[in-house]
């Protein structure tokens, strides 16, 4: 497959691309098994605009991760993290079960995402080492912006092996065959700073804001630029990367929070606050997502739902007051739905909610014309689904959520390979689009992640200004959220964090944020649970602990009290310790260089 980010319409030399590829890099997924630029088969390429712009593409082709489905990688590392629950088969789900899984060195995720990382890292090696030869055939304008388009590329790459990994493998050229075996990590303060000259030089070079959300900006730079300061704790360098963008005034936010996760919303893209997204060509069929395939319930005809919000993501969700759920009198626990975040149903479907999907390409009255409608039910064993014939809903006996059933996909028993807590997603379904055949993008980042990014910073700093309430307000009220007049830092470092927890669920940012904010084993040492088994049985309001400790000011629940009326899928019981605060390193690169250091524990 080959799945290109910005791609060139012109299939013949999409092929030429591939080829190019091939001999440029090797197909291993170890970045140590990489093929050296000087042989004799790249000797001259790279000698003109053309080639850099196709070399320019193969470094976009390998920065689009994604595996099975075409379902982006970063969604599913989501399943890692505590607001999220995955089948018990897939490797992020074993990650997320620590010591109580089977997460050991060799696990599925940890071995692809190093050799992902780095196949980005060495394609533009490549291209930047390469294209020196084609600089004086090319327009300096022209050669500028891809120099900055590859830099960029680059340093994403090494953000998230050091998120995932810490201190990395870090070289700026291609390796020659006498140093493959020689290398080692440097450490992730030293290459964040050495990153930053190379996103300061790409921004300078960089569009402002392309009509292409696939194609890296201005923004994206110091975006990236500002979390790599994030996760270092350099607050002063972030928070002016992230100014520097607001006050470009290219940006902004789009009125309508869901339309960010539909191929119309994303077309329009208003208030342009899409900045970059992993894209699918409209013009090849062939090339699509199925992540929301594995985001429906099973009770829709043909969904394989696989991955799912856990109940602590729906109680970060504040009622419609401002206050968080155990603070709030308008929450009600017999109607959890009542009173919220509209953020809450805009990002997940409750029990009780009526769902519009295309599940099918072809699509079968009476329940499919073109769209399926139902209501989401998990108390019953019946399916409530839309007949177009009649024009009501009809009720079929033998519910596949039924969650008291003895062979419900909810598995209660410690085998069970699918395993949800009640709720489904509703970010990135789209009604108007076949869910086997996806076009919308998977959005990489985004204006709101930018005004957050420079609250945060600000606070850190124990700065709590106007511009820091604003740009926090201006989040909170597209939701329809009231306004903050708080000045505490340590209560606007909880707002900033609970922020980010609902306003980005499911967008690949939670295993940054829960590493660097240094409560990965506060928040995964728990067991996963969710809604009511029975809802004339009500569970309590969860704990958040004591004010001012890390659980109240993290918005960390304890369910002590409840477990037992609440769904608990597997029972699975989560526990992390000190070496999960990393993942470890592929085994066959330690085997090939004795240079490398595996993280502690592991």
């Amino acid at each position: 497959m080959t799945l290109v980010l910005g791609k060139e319409k012109d299939m013949k030399n999409l092929l030429y691309l591939t080829f190019i590829i091939l001999l440029l890099t090797a197909c291993s997924e170890e970045f140590l098994d990489r093929q050296p630029l000087d042989a004799p088969s790249t000797a001259t390429f790279y000698s003109n605009e053309a080639e850099i712009k196709l070399g320019l593409t193969g470094v976009y082709n390998a920065a689009f991760w994604a595996r099975a489905g075409n379902v982006p990688d970063l969604k599913r590392i989501e399943g890692s993290t505590d607001l999220v629950i995955s089948r018990k088969t897939d490797p992020e789900a074993q990650i997320a079960m620590g010591d109580n899984g089977p997460f050991i060195p060799g696990n599925a995720w940890s071995e692809n995402s190093w050799g992902q990382g780095y196949r980005v890292v060495a394609r533009a090696n490549d291209m930047l080492e390469g294209m020196q030869r084609g600089k004086d055939a090319t327009p300096a304008a022209a050669y500028a912006k891809m120099r900055a388009e590859a830099l960029t590329l680059r340093a994403w790459a090494y953000f998230n092996l050091m998120v995932w990994y810490g201190d990395p493998v870090f070289y700026t050229k291609p390796l020659l065959p006498e140093e493959y075996e020689t290398q080692v990590r440097t450490p992730v303060a030293t290459v964040a700073k050495e990153l930053y000259k190379d996103l300061d030089e790409a921004y300078a070079a960089l569009d402002v804001a392309p009509a292409d959300k696939g194609r890296i900006n201005k923004a994206f730079a110091y975006g990236l630029k500002a979390r790599l300061a994030m996760l270092i704790k350099d607050y002063p360098t972030a928070s002016a990367a992230c100014k520097t963008i607001i006050d470009a005034n290219q940006h902004g936010l789009n009125p309508s929070f869901p339309n960010l996760f539909t191929l119309a919303g994303q077309n329009a893209n208003a208030g342009k606050e899409i900045i970059w997204a992993m894209v699918y060509p409209s013009d090849n069929a062939n090339i699509s997502s199925w992540i929301s395939v594995g985001y429906t319930p099973r009770q829709t005809l043909g969904a394989q739902s696989n991955n799912f919000p856990t109940q602590a993501l729906v109680d970060k969700f504040e009622c419609t007051d401002g206050l968080r759920i155990d603070e709030s009198p308008l929450y009600d626990p017999a109607n959890p739905a009542l009173n919220r975040d509209k953020r809450l149903r805009w990002t997940l479907h409750m029990p009780g909610d009526t769902i519009e999907t295309r599940m099918s390409v072809n699509a079968s009255l009476p329940y499919q014309n073109p769209n399926q409608r139902f209501i989401y039910t998990i108390h019953r064993d019946s399916i409530y689904r839309w007949n177009w014939n009649t024009s009501r809903f009809d009720i079929i006996r033998g519910n596949p959520d039924f969650v008291t059933s003895s062979n419900s996909v909810w598995q209660f028993g410690s085998t069970g390979a699918v395993g949800g807590v009640g709720y489904v997603w509703r970010k990135y379904t789209d009604p108007a689009q076949y869910q086997w055949e996806l076009k919308t993008g998977y959005i990489v980042m985004r204006y709101a992640e930018i005004l957050l990014m420079y609250a945060e910073a600000q606070i850190e700093q124990g700065l709590a200004d106007a511009t820091v309430l604003k740009a926090i307000n201006d989040v909170r009220q597209r939701a329809g959220q009231p306004a903050t007049t708080q000045t505490s830092i340590p209560k606007l470092r909880q707002l900033v964090r609970r922020e980010r927890a609902v306003e980005f669920a499911i967008e690949g940012l939670r295993l940054f944020d829960i590493r660097r904010w240094g409560i990965v084993l506060d928040v995964l040492n728990t067991q996963i649970v969710g809604a009511a088994k029975k809802p004339s049985d009500v569970p309590d309001k969860p704990s958040f602990g004591a004010p001012g400790s890390v659980q109240d000011l993290n918005d960390i629940p304890d369910y002590t009290t409840s477990i037992a009326k609440r769904i608990s899928s597997r029972n699975e019981l989560r526990l992390n310790t000190a070496k999960h605060l990393l993942w470890p390193l592929p085994l066959g690169e330690l085997d090939k260089n004795k240079g490398l250091k595996q993280n502690e524990g592991w």
